[in-house]
């Protein structure tokens, strides 16, 4: 099994625990993303309710859209189901490379190969926790987010790949306003 592989693993049983005590204490999430950081190997939960959408901006509102799909807006932050994995996933996967993506501002293309390991795992770790959305949150929308990394059309390629091309409509649209 590759490192990224278990991490992938990791993160569907980190995620569902995220997911079913963010559920448990706030009955109106409508979104929840992966957030990711390159600076340090971490992955949180960011997950948004509409009562928090309602006191930043009403629909028709000119930032709408940005207040509803930009996760550095959002309200719920989500750490303790991730603390003990996640920084044991990474670091074994950087442990390998000399350095070479601990180092601040060291992009290389090794790195690059990381980010996309770990956005892919990400990705796939949401889709296969589409049962447990189904049977417990049906019209939640999934997301994964690394600030400043990811072009406009990454993005929409990872979130129709997540929550389909239907539900993407909306989140194409408006995707200017907020990536």
């Amino acid at each position: 099994m590759t490192v990224y592989k278990k991490f992938e693993d990791s993160l569907v049983s980190a995620t569902e625990a995220a997911l079913q005590k963010l559920l448990k204490e706030h009955n109106d999430i409508y979104i929840f993303s992966l957030n990711i950081s390159r600076e340090t190997p971490s992955v949180v939960a960011v997950a948004n309710t509409y009562n928090n959408l309602k006191e930043l901006a009403e629909p028709g509102d000119e930032d709408y859209f940005y207040y509803k799909y930009c996760e550095e807006e959002w309200d719920l932050w989500e750490y303790d189901s991730y603390k003990d994995i996640i920084i044991e996933e990474l670091c074994s996967c950087t442990g390998t490379n000399n350095g070479i993506i601990t180092e601040p501002g060291t992009y290389t293309s090794f790195f690059d190969s990381h980010c996309d390991e770990i956005i892919e795992s990400c990705k796939n770790a949401l889709i296969r926790l589409k049962g447990f959305k189904e049977k417990n949150c049906p019209g939640l929308l999934f997301m994964v987010y690394i600030r400043e990394y990811l072009s406009a059309d990454e993005c929409i390629s990872i979130f129709k790949q997540i929550n389909g091309k239907h539900a993407a409509e909306e989140y194409l649209e408006h995707i200017d306003d907020f990536v």
